[in-house]
């Protein structure tokens, strides 16, 4: 079992997000700041805790930093709400949760439940982190691939067309053949 708020703090600073501690009445939560987003992030041992408590909390955060949002100007309408919380949730919290992310009233929201591990806070961050790999892609033969699929274009006009021939060249042959 991981520390979900020293790893998700420390998951955005490495995505060179500021990072800074945050005063609440239950729980724990941070905000994170770089140049194009802002946010804040919650953090709750049960999903249902989770959802007894975001919006009021959320709320009571957001409104004690309201300068901080409206000075942000455009930032602002980038703005997160992170809701993390340890223990797997049951089939009925999964739905609640998805009802939360899915309420698009004043800010984006992230809300997921068995961020035990660092695999699963990993996933509930993705929106937030960089692209983490680059796809791997075969090489490709293009010459081939196009001959394969100009099945209806003579065989003399596709040599053409994919040698280095000049195009005016390629031009006459096209219109020869129209």
């Amino acid at each position: 079992m991981i520390n979900v708020y020293d790893e998700a703090s420390r998951r955005l600073q490495e995505a060179l997000f500021d990072v800074t501690a945050a005063s609440v009445e239950h729980g724990q939560a941070f905000l994170f700041e770089n140049d194009t987003v802002l946010g804040f992030t919650f953090l709750y041992e049960t999903a249902a805790d989770l959802i007894s408590r975001w919006a009021a909390d959320a709320d009571g955060l957001i409104a004690t930093r309201r300068f901080q949002l409206k000075a942000a100007g455009n930032k602002a309408w980038n703005t997160y709400v992170i809701f993390l919380a340890v223990a797997r949730p049951s089939p009925i919290e999964a739905v609640a949760l998805s009802l939360i992310e899915e309420d698009l009233a004043g800010y984006r929201k992230i809300a997921r439940a068995g961020c035990g591990d660092l695999a699963d806070l990993n996933r509930a961050l993705l929106p937030l982190l960089p692209v983490q790999s680059a796809p791997v892609l075969d090489a490709v033969d293009s010459k081939f691939e196009v001959r394969q699929r100009a099945t209806e274009i003579s065989p003399k006009l596709l040599d053409a067309f994919l040698s280095e021939a000049d195009e005016q060249i390629v031009l006459q042959m096209l219109e020869q053949e129209a």
